[in-house]
């Protein structure tokens, strides 16, 4: 019978602390380094010393504009806007991308290369295609693989590609 009642007593102070301090989406893990420091773990393998749940644990990617040419027609330029959502800088992002025709045939694939992306800002990166419509010869973009995915110390984080997102108009 004492038991029943700590259960319940149990499960009734679990439902209190879960009322008093929701869930955040981005829920996080802590832990503490040698020196006692407390480090938020997130999902995604990266970690802060800072408790930021503001962050949407996100790559987000987007096409923010193209050129073509003045000197070739079958030359264009694509410039990347990256923006970082992870709660820590990064050193560098590559990410593979595959372009495809307007009938969803594959074209080509150009690495994108973000150097420094901070934490909650933007980075810009360009490629360049060279297709015989210039830059009307691509329909769409998919990205592929994040090959290079690494925080300012270097630690490489494991799971950018579940992270990443391609933002549309």
């Amino acid at each position: 019978m004492t038991a029943s009642f700590l259960r319940r007593d149990l499960a009734l102070a679990v439902t209190l602390i879960i009322g008093l301090f929701p869930l955040h989406a981005a829920a996080q893990k802590s832990a503490f380094t040698a020196e006692g420091e407390r480090v938020y773990l997130y999902g995604n393998g990266s970690w802060s010393t800072k408790p930021d749940l503001t962050f949407s644990d996100l790559l987000e990617m987007e096409l923010q504009q193209t050129r073509g040419s003045e000197a070739k027609d079958d030359r264009c330029t694509l410039i990347f806007g990256l923006r970082n959502g992870f709660a820590v800088h990064l050193s560098e992002v590559a990410a593979e991308l595959q372009f495809l025709d307007r009938d969803g045939l594959y074209l080509l694939t150009r690495r994108v290369t973000f150097k420094n992306p901070r934490a909650g800002k933007v980075r810009f990166a360009e490629t360049q295609l060279q297709l015989a419509l210039g830059c009307e010869g691509f329909a769409s973009f998919d990205v592929v693989d994040v090959p290079t995915c690494r925080m300012d110390d270097g630690t490489k984080i494991e799971d950018c590609f579940n992270s990443f997102s391609i933002v549309e108009d």
